[in-house]
């Protein structure tokens, strides 16, 4: 039919660009009441299971610019979640752990996402869920991403960097 556009809105593609904005939106919203940003969230995360990474580490496990990072840091430090502790071998290397306050808001995250996880998918089997994960997976892996971090990082702009340093910080907890 002459006119009619090849970029059908049912299109595979199209679907998982919709539904993972909406998804994106929606964990932001979910994580306003705890004051965090999904970025935020991320990072937590990933110092969880990687305790005493250096900076420079994280930063290219998140494929993101270090010194953009650094002010992602300072917030998070800033808020007496994450704790900088140089390291023994290089005293210019800093190491990043999570503190106990840091832990606790982890917590606090995680009933968050599995919040998040069950209204996604509220309407599917835990079979269908399973099955969406798989594929969901496959296409992951075949497109080389990582697993469990958000290619967001690295575009993550200057602008947004700026921002951590404009943000109020909150005492740090004693």
């Amino acid at each position: 039919m002459p006119g009619k556009s090849d970029l059908s809105p049912l299109t595979v593609a199209f679907l998982l660009s919709q539904v993972g904005s909406r998804s994106a939106q929606m964990f932001a919203e979910l994580l306003t009441p705890l004051q965090f940003v999904p970025a935020e969230a991320g990072i937590l995360r990933l110092l969880d299971r990687t305790p005493g990474i250096s900076q420079q580490d994280l930063a290219g496990r998140l494929n993101m610019h270090a010194s953009r990072l650094v002010a992602i840091i300072d917030a998070l430090e800033g808020r007496g979640l994450v704790a900088r502790q140089t390291n023994d071998r290089d005293r210019r290397i800093y190491c990043l752990r999570l503190t106990a306050a840091g832990r606790e808001s982890l917590a606090a995250i995680g009933r968050v996402a599995r919040a998040h996880e069950e209204e996604v998918c509220e309407g599917l089997s835990e079979a269908e869920r399973a099955q969406l994960a798989g594929l969901l997976r496959k296409i992951v892996a075949r497109h080389g991403l990582p697993p469990g971090i958000h290619p967001g990082y690295k575009t993550l702009g200057a602008k947004q960097a700026d921002a951590y340093e404009q943000r109020p910080r909150r005492q740090k907890r004693r």
